[in-house]
């Protein structure tokens, strides 16, 4: 069967109208997708075009030629501003006045001053290039994963189609067409050309279908995973993630919560500013509530005015009361909200409402999602109950205790902010002479309202929040200016030991920080000692041993403190620079009651003397103690036996003391 130009133009046609129902369905079905109507549009419009060149020399050529070819160059504009309407570009007008008005003017101008078809061929495949060319730009610009093989498919055959046009350009400039009628001639040496671009353009129609159905197929997805109105996941897809998480912290032995939130006067606004004042302070809720999660958290809104939080990997339970807080914190700020009053159309309001939250935890309040949620639920009840704008945990006791610790962490800051810190001085003693040879610093909190608070009760919480970088910076800061003053008193040198917390290793530069603190103070370097516990080294062995190595070349002292109830091993031990190890308390405590500490401290002993260490006891209480270290070999202790902890005062009072035996 022979193929002339009257018949692929018939085929195109009748591709087209097909193609024009399929659009014109979809774009009636769902009205407010971008791109079926322009499809549609475009089909109609080339359809037009093309039946134009079929009845060349039936109508007028200025209809055949100039007015059907300007159509479907119009097509083409159609197609690219769907693409565009599509993938929610911007579009304008102006668009086909770029392309028609040229392909209008040029065509005009060959039937006058050169009749030739080669002429018309040049112009339109040098329009409709750039037309394809703008359109693989704008899909590049926006695709997305979800229609990443469609869109792929659809800039392959909208390329191939201006590849075919640039070769229809360079055949028509090698070996021209002669002037007359094109579509009803015998020589059609352009066939091929329009053969391919029938095929290409077909292909191209079948993939916007295609694309269509994938959008749509993606928003049905959406729409069973994601809560319309906030863009939120739903109850479904924080159970599927819900379920995932559980899996995955039950392996990795950690830990995750569950913030069950409802916000407290939100019905008031719903029915004083109509449902769509309340749509939009939906909208703002979701996203203040997002923006203060990390990236690996979610947050899924179960309906009305309920939002629920997924925090994984939390390493200890008041995180969760942490990022609750917080997130009542922000939904208590004012809310502008920029919709008009749907009663008196009143140009926005801003309105204060509140949150209470509810919280689970894996695994000590359930183990799978369904329970966990319950729970969750329970807990949020329990906060409205207790005055709202507050969290509840599941367990009462947990609510209590966090509370508290969140409490503490507070006033911590705002005691760091106010200087309520003091430093007390245990007295080292050597154990051959009984002299006092040093002391530790050890940091207490002089709290306004409860006096005296140890570190038992606030170091730990310091050490989790970050806070003991700052208390330790103004530890040995306080200690180094209080050892300058007692060496300009007067009183014999002693060495002045400082605990450095593994936070200070991690996160700052301990050694400018001494160095700077020595040259503050004047205070000299062979007189402080640093001490770091054996766990704190392990955790950070290449760095310990590259600031031990710097802090001694400063001439400062360096000690293994609560030795023993780490790894102790001496592959360790001799790669850091250590001057002295003590024998951590829990190792003193029981002598001479029980065999197995004794043999261990005696171990200890023997071993830092063997590597050419000072060792000292801590925590020694009594005369047989004393004595069994003394017999071992001890170089020093430091305990209740001798002195407590005390004041910088007292501290000089028992230097004063024993200057004067």
């Amino acid at each position: 069967m022979k193929f002339d130009l009257l018949t692929i133009l018939i085929a195109y046609l009748i591709v087209d109208v097909v193609f024009a129902i399929a659009f014109a369905v979809t774009a009636r079905r769902h009205p407010n997708l971008g791109g079926p109507s322009w499809w549609l549009a475009a089909c109609i419009v080339i359809f037009t075009g093309f039946l134009g060149l079929c009845l060349r020399g039936v109508i007028p050529d200025i209809v055949s030629i100039v007015i059907a070819n300007s159509l479907v160059i119009a097509g083409g504009i159609c197609i690219w501003v769907g693409i565009r309407s599509f993938f929610g570009l911007r579009w304008h007008w102006s668009l086909f006045a770029l392309f028609i008005l040229p392909a209008a003017a040029l065509l005009s101008v060959f039937m006058i001053v050169w009749p030739s078809v080669s002429a018309r061929q040049l112009s339109m495949s040098v329009l409709v290039i750039p037309i394809g060319v703008f359109i693989i730009r704008d899909i590049l610009r926006q695709r997305s994963l979800a229609l990443f093989m469609e869109t792929n498919l659809l800039i392959g055959f909208i390329g191939a189609e201006a590849l075919i046009h640039f070769i229809r350009i360079i055949t028509i400039i090698i070996t021209p067409t002669s002037t007359g009628s094109y579509i009803l001639s015998t020589d059609q040496p352009d066939r091929v050309f329009l053969m391919l671009l029938f095929i290409t353009s077909t292909a191209r129609l079948l993939i916007l279908i295609t694309l269509v159905n994938a959008r749509l197929q993606d928003e049905l997805n959406q729409l069973a995973t994601q809560d319309p109105l906030t863009q939120l996941p739903n109850r479904r897809l924080l159970l599927e993630r819900l379920k995932h998480s559980i899996d995955v912290e039950r392996r990795s032995g950690k830990q995750l919560a569950l913030l069950m939130l409802d916000l407290d006067r939100f019905k008031s606004v719903n029915d004083s500013l109509g449902h769509g004042a309340g749509d939009e302070l939906l909208q703002q809720v979701a996203g203040r509530i997002q923006n203060r999660l990390r990236d690996i958290d979610m947050v899924a809104r179960l309906g009305g005015d309920e939002f629920i939080v997924l925090l994984e990997d939390i390493a200890h339970p008041e995180d969760a009361a942490r990022v609750a807080e917080q997130i009542v914190t922000d939904l208590s700020r004012p809310f502008q909200l920029l919709r008009s009053n749907e009663v008196d159309h009143e140009l926005g309001r801003e309105v204060q409402i509140g949150a209470s939250i509810g919280i689970s935890l894996y695994p000590q309040h359930g183990n799978h999602p369904e329970l966990l949620m319950e729970q969750a639920d329970t807990a949020m009840y329990e906060a409205k109950q207790a005055g709202r704008g507050c969290f509840a945990y599941f367990s009462e006791e947990f609510t209590i205790a966090v509370r508290q610790r969140i409490d503490l962490e507070g006033r911590l800051r705002r005691a760091i902010e106010q200087q309520e810190f003091c430093v007390f001085y245990q007295p080292q003693i050597d154990i051959a002479s009984g002299l006092i040879v040093g002391a530790e610093a050890l940091v207490r909190w002089q709290s306004p309202s409860e006096g005296l608070i140890a570190p038992i009760k606030f170091i730990s919480i310091a050490e989790e929040t970050g806070l003991i970088i700052a208390i330790g910076e103004w530890v040995l800061r306080e200690t180094c200016r209080q050892g300058q003053r007692w060496l300009a008193a007067g009183f014999l040198p002693i060495t002045l030991a400082v605990n450095v917390s593994p936070q200070q290793f991690k996160r700052c530069d301990i050694n400018a920080l001494v160095a700077e603190v020595l040259a503050e103070t004047g205070f000299p370097a062979g007189y402080l000692e640093l001490e770091m516990t054996e766990s704190g080294l392990m955790d950070n062995q290449d760095k310990a041993v590259e600031v031990f190595n710097n802090l001694r070349g400063q001439g400062i002292r360096l000690a293994i403190d609560d030795f023993g109830t780490g790894y102790s091993s001496l592959a360790y031990l001799k790669r850091f620079p250590v001057d002295v190890l003590k024998i951590d308390k829990s190792f003193i405590d029981d002598i001479p009651h029980l065999q197995d500490d004794m043999e261990i401290t005696a171990t200890i002993i023997a071993m830092g003397h063997t590597l050419g260490f000072k060792v000292l006891a801590e925590g020694v209480e009594t005369q047989e103690q004393l004595s069994f270290l003394q017999q071992k070999g001890c170089d020093a202790y430091q305990g209740y036996l001798t002195s407590k902890p005390v004041s910088a005062e007292d501290f000089a009072g028992l230097l004063r003391a024993q200057q004067l035996k």
